[in-house]
C-alpha cells in the first residue's frame, strides 16, 4: 500500500507539472504521454431503511476516482497504468504492454480486462445506467471476467471483425499466482481461458460472442486431504444495436456450468443469466449556457434476470430492473439517476429498491 501511494503521488507530480510546466518535461523512454482521470460522485437512497434504524438510510460517497497515463515508447509498443482511488483506498486497476503483431494483429501483457460480457468491457464512465447488471457481478464472482493478471493475442480483420484469446490466473485484480502462493479456490496451479469474436453487420449492429473456462479449486494432502479441483464455464452472445433516433440497444444471456467437485455437489450446477440494456438520448440544438453548458438528455432502463444457483447466496434466483433520467453537460460530463427494484424469485424474501444519483465526469 505505501509503495502504491508513492507512485501515485510521483504521476500526480508528473500530471501537474504537464499543466503547469509543461516545457520542462522530458519523456526519457517514451515518444509521448496521454494523460486522463474520472470523477465519479455518487449519491444512495433506500427508501427501505426507517429513518432511526442503526445503518444510514442515504448519503453521498466517492464511486470512483481515476487516473490513467498511457505511453507510446515507438510506433510498435505502448504501455497503461491506470490507478482508482476509492473510499480512500489506492489500487492498480490496468498495468499492461501492447505490442503490435502482423499489422492488424497485437500481444497484450500485464493487467487489464479479459474480453467476457460486452457490458463489462465498457468504461464505467461510458456505462448505459449508473452500476453494472448483476449478469456483470456473477461473472466477476466467479473470476469469469474482469481485470486479470495474464496475456491475450488478438487480430482485427480487413472487414473489421476482431478476434481475441487470453490466457490469465483466473483469481482476479492484483492477486499474484507465480510460484510459492498459498492455494485456495481460485489461487491455485490451474489457469482462466477466455476467447472474443466481435462481428460489425453494417454500421448499426455488432454481434459478439464470449467464452470463458476457468479452472479453479485446489488439492492438498494431510490429514483431511481436500480435493475441490473442477471447472467453472460459461458462453456469452451479446449484441448491440443503433437504431433510428438516437436508440441504442444492449445485451446478452449467460449459459454456464460450475463444476460439482468445486461446490460440493452431487451434480454440476448450471446458471443461466440475461440483461438487456436501452437508451434514448435527445442532444438540444444550443447548450443552455446558465445550466453548466447543459446539452442533452437522456433516458435509460435495462431488465436483468439471475437463474438458480444454489451455492452461492449472494446470487439467488432474482429479476432486477433500473431506470431513469440522465443530463449531458457537453461530452464528458453526465448527471444519472437510476431507480432499482430486486426482485427475488423467493416469496419470503423482500424486494429491494434503491434510488442512485451519480455525477461522472471525465477530463
Amino acid at each position: 500500500m505505501k509503495s502504491t501511494r508513492i507512485l501515485t503521488m510521483v504521476v500526480f507530480a508528473l500530471f501537474v507539472n504537464t499543466l503547469w510546466g509543461g516545457e520542462g518535461v522530458t519523456l526519457k523512454n517514451s515518444r509521448s504521454w496521454q494523460l486522463s482521470g474520472r470523477l465519479q460522485f455518487q449519491h444512495v437512497f433506500n427508501p427501505d431503511v426507517e429513518p432511526d434504524a442503526r445503518v444510514t438510510r442515504q448519503g453521498f460517497r466517492m464511486r470512483r476516482g481515476r487516473f490513467q497515463v498511457k505511453a507510446q515508447l515507438n510506433d510498435f509498443i505502448a504501455a497503461r497504468m491506470q490507478l482508482s482511488v476509492r473510499d480512500a483506498r489506492v489500487r492498480i486497476l490496468d498495468l499492461d504492454a501492447t505490442f503490435r503483431l502482423l499489422g492488424n494483429g497485437y500481444l497484450r501483457v500485464g493487467q487489464f480486462k479479459v474480453p467476457v460480457w460486452r457490458e463489462e468491457l465498457r468504461s464505467s464512465g461510458k456505462l448505459l445506467l449508473v452500476e453494472r447488471s448483476p449478469v456483470a457481478a456473477f461473472l466477476l464472482d466467479y473470476n469469469l471476467s474482469g481485470r486479470q493478471i495474464g496475456m491475450e493475442f488478438g487480430w482485427k480483420t480487413a472487414n473489421g471483425i476482431r478476434f481475441v484469446v487470453n490466457v490469465s490466473n483466473g483469481s482476479g485484480m492484483n492477486v499474484r499466482e507465480d510460484a510459492g502462493r498459498s492455494k485456495s479456490n481460485f489461487v491455485n496451479n490451474g489457469k482462466l481461458f477466455t476467447a472474443r469474436i466481435t462481428v460489425p453487420i453494417g454500421e448499426a449492429v455488432e454481434l459478439g460472442l464470449s467464452g470463458a473456462l476457468n479452472e479453479v479449486g485446489y488439492r492438498t494432502d494431510g490429514l483431511v486431504p481436500v480435493d475441490t479441483r473442477d471447472v467453472i464455464m460459461a458462453v456469452a452472445p451479446d449484441a448491440n444495436l443503433r437504431l433510428p433516433g438516437n436508440l441504442e440497444l444492449e445485451g446478452g444471456v449467460v449459459l454456464g456450468i460450475v463444476g460439482k467437485n468445486f461446490v460440493g455437489a452431487a451434480e454440476d450446477e448450471s446458471f443461466v443469466l440475461a440483461d438487456v440494456t436501452g437508451r434514448w438520448l435527445r442532444p438540444f440544438s444550443t447548450p443552455v449556457d446558465n445550466l453548466a453548458g447543459l446539452s442533452a438528455l437522456e433516458v435509460a432502463g435495462g431488465f436483468s434476470y439471475v437463474g438458480p444457483n444454489p451455492s452461492n447466496q449472494e446470487f439467488q434466483k432474482m429479476r432486477v430492473f433500473r431506470f431513469g433520467p440522465a443530463l449531458y453537460f457537453g461530452k464528458r460530463v453526465r448527471l444519472q439517476t437510476n431507480a432499482e427494484i430486486q426482485q427475488p424469485a423467493d416469496d419470503n424474501q423482500e424486494t429491494t429498491y434503491l434510488i442512485r444519483t451519480q455525477f461522472t465526469v471525465n477530463f
